[in-house]
């Protein structure tokens, strides 16, 4: 049997250090960490199973591969982030972090880490969390340079809506309801 390793929280924060990680990122995913702690407890709460270390991990990683790409030029930064995670030793991190911009599963997949660390995200513009009305409002203002870029982010908008209603049918609590439990 093969033993998953994942990095607890300082030996993530210390692989964002060693990839020279911008502290504004940091911050993002330090508030996507605690987006995705809400939901993930609140998952459990409810019986459903979550790899807490997993997610931690994957929240507080899921842009390691962003400063590298801009450094070397280009890249897609979730393809770059899962590459430097495997070289590390974390390929099951890597294998939730290549899946926060697009997931890969279906349509019918259950909710898992994946899910929630694709939301989290979708839920943080800079470190602040917002809502996906108004990350996608921001995505657009910032990326939609042309009619196929604001088509793309349309299309993502509507899965990360989709996978909102996925995880708070799940869920004791609302959308709303995270700014009020993390503050």
């Amino acid at each position: 049997m093969d033993i998953i390793t994942i990095p607890d929280e300082i030996a993530c924060l210390e692989l964002l250090e060693k990839y020279s990680t911008p502290r504004h990122i940091i911050l993002h995913s330090i508030r996507v960490w605690q987006v995705g702690k809400i939901l993930g407890e609140g998952l459990l709460r409810r019986g459903h199973v979550v790899d807490m270390a997993l997610l931690r991990a994957s929240c507080l990683l899921h842009d390691i591969g962003k400063y590298p790409c801009i450094v070397e030029g280009g890249g897609f930064h979730d393809l770059r982030g899962q590459q430097i995670l495997g070289e590390e030793g974390f390929p099951s991190v890597g294998h939730i972090v290549v899946q926060h911009i697009v997931l890969r599963g279906g349509e019918n997949d259950p909710v898992a880490e994946e899910h929630v660390v694709y939301y989290a995200d979708k839920r943080v513009v800079h470190d602040e969390v917002v809502s996906l009305d108004d990350r996608f409002d921001y995505l657009q203002r910032t990326y939609g340079r042309s009619p196929g870029a604001v088509l793309k982010v349309m299309e993502m908008k509507e899965e990360a809506v989709r996978v909102e209603r996925e995880i708070f049918m799940l869920l004791d609590f609302s959308p709303d309801d995270i700014v009020r439990l993390i503050y």
